[in-house]
């Protein structure tokens, strides 16, 4: 059955059963429906467009944020610091030079030890040194040989030939190191002078004394205003043997 058309030319709700239960072709209805679809599929194209830009805009943010943002690292802890010198014992300093003496010449024999300290207080004195330089001398061949410990480092740096014998010294209360000769040095008015002075350059010698004593001689000098002040130790009864201080003027001729 047809569905009869109405005088205003409106649906009037009856079903073709030609076009499967459609409303009839020609009619307003199918109109608005085509009209429904085309609109339906217009917001459906928006709402994909907006989602591609909100895509766009979401990806262009994290590219941006990845350009401007510090880069993420693994952030590993620098190893400890290791001192750029580490101090050596007398004791250990002179093994190992004697050693290297003796490669040298058998009869080898310690005349003397030497260091020195630029710039220091106290504190840095009794720490100890990172250097030792030490004098050897062989009877036989009648050569000294002058050799440095630095570290774990020891090297022959000189050897020369000598027309007289110098004084050689046995192993004696030397051996305990240079501290306590010089905590009498500090005591001495050693401190004080450093106080005055902290640019001073500190030396330390051990040799043998011509009275046959063994000895420690400390001597600090101001490189600066060339004041100097110095001690004489007996490394056995540690005695001070004999102390100066003075102050070297420069003569300068004006004239």
């Amino acid at each position: 059955m047809l569905g009869k058309g109405r005088q205003d030319g409106q649906y009037d709700g009856e079903l073709n059963p030609e076009r499967g239960g459609e409303p009839q072709a020609g009619q307003p209805v199918e109109r608005n429906q085509a009209q429904g679809r085309w609109t339906r599929w217009q917001a459906l194209l928006v709402v994909g467009v907006v989602i591609d830009l909100l895509l766009m805009g979401y990806v262009v943010y994290l590219l941006w944020n990845k350009s401007n943002s510090p880069t993420l690292t693994t952030v590993v802890a620098p190893p400890p610091a290791t001192p750029t010198q580490v101090s050596v014992e007398l004791w250990n300093a002179y093994g190992e030079a004697l050693l290297a003496a003796r490669k040298q010449a058998e009869d080898a024999t310690l005349v003397s030890a030497a260091t020195q300290w630029q710039e220091v207080d106290e504190n840095v004195l009794l720490d100890g040194t990172p250097t030792w330089s030490f004098v050897f001398y062989s009877p036989s061949s009648h050569h000294s040989f002058d050799i440095v410990v630095n570290g774990k480092k020891t090297q022959v740096v000189n050897e020369v030939e000598l027309r007289a014998s110098p004084r050689v010294m046995p192993v004696g209360g030397w051996r305990s190191g240079p501290n306590d000769a010089l905590l009498v040095f500090l005591a001495y008015s050693g401190r004080a002078f450093l106080g005055e002075h902290p640019q001073s350059i500190v030396n330390l010698h051990l040799g043998k004394h011509e009275t046959g004593r063994t000895v420690w001689s400390i001597v600090a000098l101001d490189p600066q205003d060339k004041s100097v002040y110095s001690l004489l130790i007996d490394t056995e009864t540690m005695q001070v043997l004999s102390s100066s201080a003075w102050l070297i003027m420069e003569v300068r001729d004006e004239t």
